[in-house]
């Protein structure tokens, strides 16, 4: 390739003139197109590692059919001194879009262009210095309109390739979108595995289920660096997406490393799903984690099933929520005794710490006001200083937030 080089220099420094191909090469080159093929073909299977599975005779069949015709059209074009004509680039292009369809690599069929020229270069380029005495700016306008054809056709390939290879990587992902959205509504029948595999995508339990929360416009999170590698994350609902992740995964080391790279997401960890058809309850839990565990704590970012299952039960039936609510805060919101929700946030700040000065410095009042506070809760009826209802009112509490308004 070291003539091609040459050549492809002085092209690009405008030293080159227009010239035909003489009329007897261009006849046996046409008439020799079969077996020139065939050369450039077994160059390619023996140059190039194809994969295994492209290792048969069909597929280099379609090679040497692709090699004939860019050849006439490169030869006709030497020729006639003129551009392929109408629609040859574009019929030749379509190289790209099968070698997608089939799933070969970029690099495979960019290497196989590579070697495809070095044969074109040796039969066109070759037979002419051969077998006539032509000038050498004769010669090289001619190699230079080998190497223009070449650009050509690698660059209409590579664009045909790439476009259809995008083509199908979205039509992929739409398809393991489904997969995942039906395997969240709770199918998990033979169908749906062989429907995943089609899509590439491997389903193999047991997974751990988390929901993901990243509010606002930003980008969407299967685009994005994280999750983690081998997640299948799949939108569940605007905003919110659910991931299946390995169990043996550190869930929280998890959480923490992508909260300091986006400190907007919100996660709620589900259980680990058995099964396939364990996944749908298991993502569902996942995001009632969320949901719940942002209204009683929005200020925490990670919220688990294990630890707040119990207020989604809850949450399911808000008027037994609220009467029991009523039963255990009434004389607090009776008669107006406090429209602010000072007495309310107070209790909550000293249960939920470990003392009065830390409930102080929660909420950012002196400590005597809390002191004074937790009288007054006293002088209403609460039994704040007994032991057994402690725990009520601290479960009142928190359960008072999943109430409307």
């Amino acid at each position: 390739m070291d003539n091609l080089a040459t050549a492809s220099k002085i092209r690009s420094a405008g030293l080159v003139e227009t010239a035909s191909l003489p009329a007897a090469v261009t006849a046996r080159l046409l008439a020799d197109s079969d077996a020139i093929a065939g050369r450039m073909a077994r160059r390619i299977a023996t140059e190039i590692a194809l994969p295994r599975h492209f290792d048969n005779l069909a597929y280099l069949r379609s090679i040497v059919s692709a090699c004939r015709d860019a050849l006439r059209v490169l030869v006709r074009r030497l020729h006639d001194g003129r551009g392929p004509r109408a629609g040859d680039l574009d019929r030749l292009a379509q190289t790209g879009a099968v070698q997608a369809d089939l799933g070969v690599a970029l690099d495979v069929l960019l290497s196989a262009y590579r070697t495809a020229a070095k044969v074109v270069w040796e039969e066109v380029v070759g037979t002419v210095a051969r077998e006539h005495e032509m000038p050498s700016a004769t010669l090289i306008a001619l190699a230079a309109q080998v190497i223009d054809y070449l650009d050509e056709i690698s660059a209409a390939v590579g664009a045909a390739y790439l476009e259809r290879r995008e083509l199908l990587l979205r039509r992929r992902d739409q398809e393991r979108d489904r997969v995942l959205h039906r395997l969240l509504a709770g199918d998990a029948s033979d169908e749906l595995r062989v429907a995943a595999a089609a899509s590439d995508l491997d389903l193999a339990p047991p997974y751990r289920v988390l929901a993901v929360l990243r509010p606002g416009d930003a980008d969407p999170l299967a685009e994005r660096a994280w999750p983690p590698a081998g997640a299948l994350a799949v939108a569940a609902s605007e905003g919110v997406w659910v991931l299946l992740i390995d169990p043996r995964t550190d869930v929280a080391t998890l959480c923490d490393a992508a909260l300091r790279a986006d400190p907007q997401l919100a996660f709620g960890i589900g259980p680990v799903a058995e099964r396939l058809g364990d996944v749908s309850n298991a993502a569902r839990r996942a995001r009632r984690a969320l949901e719940v565990g942002l209204r009683l704590e929005p200020e925490r970012r990670v919220h688990d099933d294990a630890e707040l299952g119990v207020f989604a039960v809850l949450d399911a039936d808000p008027e037994a929520v609220r009467r029991f609510c009523a039963s255990v805060l009434g004389p607090l919101s009776r008669d107006g005794a406090d429209r602010r929700g000072e007495l309310h946030q107070t209790l909550e700040a000293v249960l939920s710490t470990s003392g009065l000065g830390a409930a102080a410095t929660r909420l950012g009042l002196h400590r005597h006001t809390i002191v004074y506070r937790l009288q007054r809760i006293r002088d209403l009826g609460i039994p704040i200083d007994d032991p057994a209802r402690r725990h009520l009112l601290w479960l009142a509490l928190r359960s008072r937030r999943l109430l409307p308004g």
